[in-house]
């Protein structure tokens, strides 16, 4: 099986792993017990990690993938990703791609605000510690603003800006990003492909194929309450 080839990979998107948190964002919260379900049952299933750089690539050469593929991408950047996710990542050799606020490195999740506590982000200590054993990063705007709420010269300055910011923390080129909320659209993906981008994720539901815009990559959202049966028969679905 590690020989065989793919021309499709599951993206899947989680927020925080975490157990605590203010009740009505517990959507988007999945237990450090449950994500372990989840990776159990990715490498029972004789799943291996891809990174988005990696699959990028093969987007761009229409070139399919060796063995069977999945991408673990982390939106935000919050410090439970260190706590929650990392031990159990390095389990069973997964990498994963975790999407930075720029400007609230090591500060707060402030677009929680209205639901509670907003819950600590990853620091530039934190950051550089996790790219030293693998983790990839890409952005996730510069304060988690919509991004088809900006004018084209606005969008393109939040872009540079950010990639700006964390190319100098990481010391490596970040081209790539989520779109905060999902929200985007054709003139959204026009202006951040113009100012450099090479690959992006939405979070329009679906497994991304080989043919997949670069810039509007699929993603299966896990939920709180996902369990790792639900979580297999979404990537792999019947028929």
């Amino acid at each position: 099986m590690a020989d065989a080839r793919t021309d499709s990979v599951p993206i899947l998107m989680y927020h925080r792993i975490a157990t605590e948190g203010p009740p009505d964002l517990k959507r988007w919260r999945v237990t450090p017990e449950l994500f372990d379900a989840h990776m159990n049952a990715l490498h029972r299933a004789g799943y291996q990690t891809i990174t988005l750089a990696e699959w990028a690539e093969g987007l761009v050469q229409r070139r399919p993938v060796r063995g069977k593929r999945v991408l673990l991408t982390f939106d935000d950047g919050y410090s439970d990703f260190l706590s929650g996710a990392i031990r159990i990542l390095r389990g069973h050799d997964f990498s994963a791609t975790v999407f930075l606020v720029a400007e609230r490195i090591g500060k707060t999740a402030l677009w929680d605000a209205a639901f509670g506590d907003c819950a600590p982000l990853l620091s530039w200590e934190e950051i550089k510690s996790l790219q030293e054993i693998g983790i990839e990063f890409g952005g996730h705007s510069c304060i988690h603003r919509k991004m088809t709420e900006m004018g084209s010269t606005e969008l393109a300055e939040d872009t540079r800006r950010t990639r700006a910011i964390l190319e100098e923390g990481l010391g490596v080129p970040v081209p790539t990003l989520a779109y905060p909320y999902g929200d985007q659209n054709e003139f959204v993906r026009r202006v951040v492909g113009e100012v450099g981008t090479t690959a992006a994720v939405t979070c329009e539901p679906g497994i991304s194929k080989l043919g997949d815009d670069p810039l509007r990559l699929p993603r299966i959202e896990i939920v709180g309450d996902c369990t790792e049966e639900q979580l297999i028969s979404l990537i792999e679905p019947a028929g």
